[in-house]
């Protein structure tokens, strides 16, 4: 049976701004309440839309009409987007050479590399990082369907689609809740990334430590 690993990227192969980016779009906008947790739960691994809106309903105007919060939620993430390029221009982030490392490893033993990430930004890093000489990061990737859907699943399951999962194993590697938890809605394999906490949202195993992991050894603790 052949196999597929499906990627998200921040927080996954490169530790990127979005975090900072979006507490500082709240700091602006006189929002309080924008914690570590918060963005754990209500924005890490959502498209930004969903994640923008998450944030002004909950914690700055949560009776405001339908009509009006849309408007407000486009001009608040276009902000935020602004906050991020900025920051990644000037290199606010790192790539995960261990996760790297295994990515390379995979596709040399045949498995798919398929890129999922919920923000198409994730090319603005993938493009300008190069992994060897001539090879971009972006280059390890056999199909990249980020910001492909108007939420992590949707994005999730045109992965599936792409791969004819019936006759496919299929693994999702996500850092956050929602991400773990769209893998499984979909009846996915699903690997928490550096969190031990995942395996609560169902995580099918947690990897803490790329650098000495073989994707055989991967396959086989997920039971494919």
């Amino acid at each position: 049976m052949k196999a597929a690993f499906v990627w998200d990227f921040d927080g996954v192969i490169a530790q990127t701004p979005h975090e900072d980016a979006w507490r500082e779009a709240c700091k602006l906008y006189g929002i309080r309440g924008f914690t570590h947790e918060f963005y754990q739960e209500f924005v890490s691994g959502r498209p930004r839309l969903e994640g923008g809106r998450n944030i002004l309903k909950l914690l700055w105007l949560p009776g405001m009409k339908e009509g009006e919060m849309e408007l407000e939620v486009r001009k608040f993430t276009d902000l935020k987007n602004e906050i991020y390029l900025e920051m990644v221009r000037k290199g606010s982030y790192a790539i995960r050479e261990d996760v790297v490392r295994f990515i390379v490893e995979s596709k040399r033993v045949g498995i798919i590399q398929i890129l999922a990430s919920a923000s198409k930004n994730v090319l603005f890093i993938a493009e300008r990082e190069h992994i060897s000489s001539g090879i971009k990061l972006r280059d390890l990737f056999d199909l990249d369907l980020s910001g492909s859907g108007g939420s992590k699943e949707e994005i999730f399951r045109n992965a599936l689609k792409a791969v004819e999962s019936g006759n496919c194993c299929v693994v999702f590697f996500d850092d956050s809740p929602s991400g773990i938890q769209a893998a499984k809605s979909l009846g996915g394999l699903a690997v928490g990334c550096f969190n031990e906490k995942l395996r609560d949202y169902g995580a099918d195993a947690v990897v803490t430590d790329f650098s000495r992991l073989s994707p055989i050894d991967l396959l086989r603790r997920v039971g494919c």
